[in-house]
């Protein structure tokens, strides 16, 4: 069966287009930038409309440059940054204000306030408790299997309803709509279609990963009405056909992932235990853990991987004549079967390297950081804990900064290069020890993709400290891919010997590091920890 499957990939700095062939290979690929305004601090925006003209310009370009169609396209799949939102006026489909960006912390105030007063209302009421007076960080745990933090979605819906009370005069009129990046992607590309995929539904701090619906009780709490709110569908549902005009043909859209789920499903972790590391300007780090939602009790977050329909099956592998004779189905149907995941994110990986190329000017592009670092063999007694942001999983102090300590008069920026890499590691480190705290499956390979992944001194490293092989792929444009091979599978353009075939390792780095040098390192950066979180 011979087509192509067009990926969206809609990112926090750029948007891209790859086309996949029939054994999902990436034969062209395009790209935009797109621009982020910080009009004030903790402030983080982007045009909508940049977004989605970005979007469509490389969706049309890569077509083009490939010399194909579009009538030579199976299915269009979509991939996106997470929790970052857009409201629109659902008649004219222009957008009412800013999207706000996941890195913005505009409501971090607004969060501490409602975790303090539902604390509050818990101890002088302990008897009827509502989800207003029970522990509110607690309640958006158990529904939802996320902390209560300016990260995700409905704290920024709240803000936009709340300081634009035309918005929310709008909104309880049902004049307008708001989603996250796929459902703004989805609407315009199809001319109407308000619909949210789950993996993305699950990020909102919204959506009960249980029963797999919008949460009344946190829509109430957050004053965001439901009927505002998208469809939720499953990762390979059926989003609609792309409106008349826009291409020579209408594409039907029957893929869309969150961007780390995406590159969970590209990776190939598709059994419990298989996790991946996203080695970008952060670390972000998922584990599958199967069909049963798990609450972290580590400091971690509980999310959808995916929901996607299982191929039917035989009942119970009979043969025709049998199935005959039994009158039974031919065929079980398929069901729409959800997978999770545990994930740890990592405020600063890549961005410490950024740091010492922007900030202290000790290499002229990040690439070379690698053979800086190669100049020493050890980082001796040099530790850099890269708290630009405070430290993000399992720790979740803001408050924290960073520092360099061990110094001494011999110290060079070889030795701050390998540490910096190191910090990456030890991060790392500590959050998929977490995972294993809280997941029954052992660690026996973790897969790694992101810019800074081709980094072998990092890498192995990497897999000395975890003491399990750390596997690199060939193609590394894993977010795209995940999301092409859902579409591909749900078309039938893809099976999945495709899938196999499709991840090829490059690199295997062993784990080669002697237990005690291995924990001589850990001992070290525990004790910077250990510092950094000592009250003063």
């Amino acid at each position: 069966m011979a087509g192509y499957i067009l990926a969206l990939d809609q990112g926090t700095t750029s948007s891209r287009a790859i086309l996949y062939d029939d054994h999902a290979r990436p034969i062209k690929m395009v790209q935009q930038p797109t621009t982020l305004q910080t009009p004030r601090a903790g402030f983080v925006e982007q045009d909508a409309q940049q977004i989605w003209q970005t979007q469509i310009s490389c969706a049309h370009d890569v077509i083009n440059r490939a010399g194909l169609l579009a009538t030579d396209v199976t299915s269009i799949a979509i991939t996106n940054q997470r929790e970052s939102i857009v409201m629109w006026d659902k008649q004219t489909g222009k957008p009412l204000a800013p999207a706000i960006i996941w890195q913005d912390r505009r409501t971090a105030n607004y969060c501490k306030t409602l975790a303090a007063e539902s604390a509050t209302n818990s101890m002088n009421d302990p008897v009827h408790q509502s989800i207003d007076s029970v522990n509110m960080a607690h309640e958006v745990q158990r529904i939802t299997g996320l902390r209560l933090d300016p990260y995700f979605s409905a704290s920024k819906i709240a803000w936009l309803l709340e300081n634009n009370p035309k918005l929310s005069v709008r909104a309880s009129k049902g004049e307008i709509a708001v989603g996250t990046i796929d459902s703004w992607l989805i609407y315009k590309l199809t001319g109407g279609e308000h619909v949210i995929d789950v993996t993305n539904a699950s990020r909102t701090l919204l959506f009960d990963i249980h029963k797999l619906a919008w949460s009344e009780a946190l829509c109430d709490r957050f004053a965001i009405p439901m009927h505002i709110l998208p469809k939720v569908l499953s990762s390979d549902g059926d989003f609609g056909k792309t409106k008349k005009g826009l291409f020579a043909k209408q594409i039907p859209i029957q893929a869309v992932l969150g961007d780390q789920q995406a590159a969970l499903f590209g990776q190939g972790c598709l059994d419990a235990g298989m996790a991946k590391n996203t080695y970008g300007t952060g670390c972000f780090m998922l584990m599958n853990i199967g069909q049963q939602p798990k609450l972290s009790e580590h400091k971690l977050l509980t999310t959808i991987a995916w929901q996607r329909k299982t191929s039917p099956i035989r009942p119970d592998n009979l043969s025709f004549d049998q199935i005959v004779q039994s009158g039974k189905r031919m065929l079980q149907p398929p069901k729409k079967e959800v997978t999770y995941a545990l994930e740890g994110s990592v405020f600063m990986a890549g961005a410490i390297v950024q740091w010492l190329r922007d900030n202290l000017g000790m290499i002229q592009q990040s690439s070379d950081v690698e053979d800086l670092a190669r100049q020493v063999d050890s980082s001796e007694d040099v530790v850099l804990l890269p708290a630009f942001t405070g430290l993000g999983a399992p720790y979740w102090r803001s408050d924290i900064s960073a520092s360099i300590t061990g110094m001494s008069r011999g110290t060079t920026k070889a030795h701050i290069a390998r540490a910096a890499l190191e910090a990456v590691a030890y991060q790392t480190y500590d959050v998929l020890i977490a995972m294993q705290k809280d997941s029954p499956h052992p660690l026996t390979e973790l897969r790694v993709d992101g810019g800074a992944a081709n980094n072998d001194l990092l890498m192995q490293f990497q897999a000395d400290l975890l003491g399990v092989p750390v596997l690199r792929p060939r193609d590394t444009e894993i977010t795209a891919k995940g999301a092409a091979l859902l579409a591909g599978l749900k078309t039938g353009l893809y099976d999945e010997s495709t899938m196999k075939a499709s991840w090829q390792v490059d690199r295997v780095f062993e784990p080669s590091m002697s237990a005690d040098a291995r924990e001589r390192h850990l001992a070290k950066w525990q004790q910077a920890i250990k510092r950094s979180l000592m009250p003063l």
